[in-house]
């Protein structure tokens, strides 16, 4: 019997291994966005019929494709509604021996609001395999306008545009202790602000992801202890997010691009205009100095995509005034990125990402992408087999003895 389309993968192995000896307690983290299609508006995915758009319909889809791997350790979810979280995805993941945590999106809406749209991200463990020691979850703006609080000094009152700092984000952190080994482990799991369409805040997305680092760190004890973040990052290989996680600063040219950015209605060239770079200068950093991406070191690149979805023209490209010069700078960087477009409607391209520190932690393996001909059948995700427009993403891992 052949497997299922959203099935057919395979694990990748990394050829460059560490001196033998030195890498304990394999482990594997997983990270896949469910889609809250709640989140959208009507009609995004149009090809789409209504009835496999259910949640009643999907879920079982989701839990064969967990039961036919078998081996995630530790699971990140994104867009998990929290009625969804509470009568279905808990019961149905302690069966599978998984004890969970959840953190929601800020909004305007009551903390015991049930609406299918009131979403965030859950992290499962193995039970069996991990213990948890601490967790910690919050909200990006509530971090943003704490540091910003702080920056402001009798000699220095300003203050920006609420709008700059307005992330409806949010971050879980687990702290885990392997029952294997004894070591401790801390993952993140987020979910980045979109910076598609109309709505193109890639600084605010890149503050994110800075911050996000700079707390994990935090969480965890330091750079030097085990830390994984995983989740849907919204950015792509060329932009200044990634290239911030990869090198721990901005460049110049994703700075230069950053500062360019206008906020909605505002006109590109308008004077005494606040950037996110002038609010938090120090800030688009971060401290794990040996951050790298399980799939690119695995397979020497990133997947030729993690999500694909034909949603409209609103997400085929970037709208609002664009730097010509510091955007092509941004592409002259990433002369080995390529590009998975596939029409103006279509949105194919690698926005999650398992994000691990490479001087504690050695990836010994990622699970390969669907190959794109068992997708092209069903137009794009989500569909009858794929339950979701983005794809789950696995990485095995060790850790290196100190």
């Amino acid at each position: 019997m052949s497997l299922s389309a959203n099935l057919q993968r395979e694990w990748v192995p990394n050829q460059t291994l560490p001196t033998a000896g030195l890498i304990v307690g394999d482990f594997v983290v997983m990270t896949y966005n469910l889609l809250n299609k709640d989140l959208g508006p009507d009609g995004l995915f149009s090809y789409c019929p209504d009835e496999l758009l259910s949640t009643a319909r999907r879920h079982p889809v989701l839990m064969g494709e967990i039961d036919h791997h078998k081996d995630a350790d530790i699971i990140c979810f994104q867009e998990v509604s929290s009625l969804y979280y509470d009568e279905t995805l808990v019961p149905d993941m302690h069966e599978r021996g998984y004890t969970g945590a959840f953190i929601k999106r800020p909004s305007a809406r009551s903390a015991d609001d049930k609406r299918p749209w009131t979403d965030g991200s859950a992290t499962f463990f193995r039970s069996a395999r991990f213990q948890l020691v601490k967790q910690e979850g919050g909200h990006f703006k509530d971090l943003f306008e704490k540091e910003q609080e702080k920056l402001q000094s009798p000699t220095n009152t300003t203050s920006c545009d609420p709008d700059l700092i307005d992330s409806k984000r949010s971050f879980l952190f687990v702290l885990f202790r392997c029952l294997e080994t004894d070591r401790l482990v801390a993952v993140g799991n987020v979910h980045l602000t979109c910076v598609y369409g109309s709505y193109n805040r890639m600084d605010l997305n890149s503050l994110e992801a800075a911050f996000a680092l700079r707390e994990l760190v935090r969480f965890c004890g330091g750079a030097d202890a085990p830390h994984i973040l995983c989740g849907d990052f919204n950015f792509e290989e060329h932009h200044p997010g990634y290239q911030l996680m990869r090198d721990g600063l901005l460049s110049e040219a994703s700075a230069t691009y950053l500062r360019n950015l206008r906020l909605p209605g505002e006109k590109d060239g308008s004077k005494n205009v606040m950037s996110l770079l002038d609010v938090f200068p120090d800030f688009f950093t971060h401290d794990s100095v040996s951050l790298k991406s399980s799939y690119k070191t695995v397979m020497g690149h990133e997947p030729p995509f993690t999500c694909y979805e034909d949603s409209s023209p609103e997400c085929a490209t970037p709208v609002g005034p664009l730097p010509t010069k510091a955007l092509q700078a941004l592409f002259d960087v990433a002369l080995n990125y390529t590009k998975q477009g596939r029409g103006a409607d279509k949105y194919v391209a690698a926005v999650d990402y398992i994000w691990f520190s490479s001087s504690s932690l050695h990836c010994s393996g990622a699970l390969r992408m669907p190959e794109e001909r068992l997708i092209l059948p069903f137009h794009a995700c989500p569909n009858a087999v794929f339950p979701s427009d983005h794809l789950l993403m696995k990485a095995q891992f060790s850790f290196l003895k100190a």
